[in-house]
């Protein structure tokens, strides 16, 4: 039976998005990918919140100009992704959730840890992998190209060294 490996950020537009794609193609390059499964879901539209305004970065333009040059550069097709929101099913069926900042985690009123206490035992901050332990700001709303760019890298690069981390926790 296939892990489930599900990355989580706020709207599912950017950060966990690339986390779930820098993933799968660490693990196909690596040729480890079989037996996991790697998706991405957003907090907004659950627990009384809004759903996001668009499904897929590019629909954000300003961020979309900022995101695209690195994403191409580091070979993240992020192009097949639309907009889904966690439930409790995915949440049943995930062996790992990582959580891509405190926010998310703990802090929102739609937090992981609010919506789910049940499951909290196989959910964990991204920054548990981080050098620094640091989140992954959310840079929803800022056309910053050097911001995106260190978000993207940050999020590829962790994943790159620390993804046997990830598969451990689906264990």
């Amino acid at each position: 039976m296939n892990k489930l490996i599900v990355f989580i950020c706020n709207g599912n537009i950017h950060r966990s998005v690339i986390a779930a794609e820098s993933l799968k193609k660490i693990l196909k390059e690596r040729k480890i990918g079989a037996g996991f499964l790697v998706d991405s879901y957003g907090l907004q539209g659950t627990k009384g919140t809004e759903l996001p305004k668009h499904k897929h970065l590019s629909e954000y333009l300003k961020e979309w100009e900022a995101a695209k040059s690195t994403l191409r550069k580091l070979n993240i097709d992020i192009s097949k992704h639309s907009f889904q929101k966690i439930s409790g099913t995915i949440m049943k069926k995930a062996s790992v959730v990582i959580a891509m900042d405190s926010k998310v985690y703990s802090t929102a009123k739609n937090s992981l840890i609010n919506q789910f206490p049940n499951y909290a035992w196989k959910i964990h901050r991204f920054s548990e992998l981080t050098t620094r332990h640091r989140a992954i700001k959310d840079p929803a709303g800022s056309s910053d190209e050097m911001l995106h760019k260190k978000i993207i890298k940050n999020i590829y690069f962790t994943l790159n060294k620390k993804y046997e981390n990830i598969l451990g926790w689906t264990k």
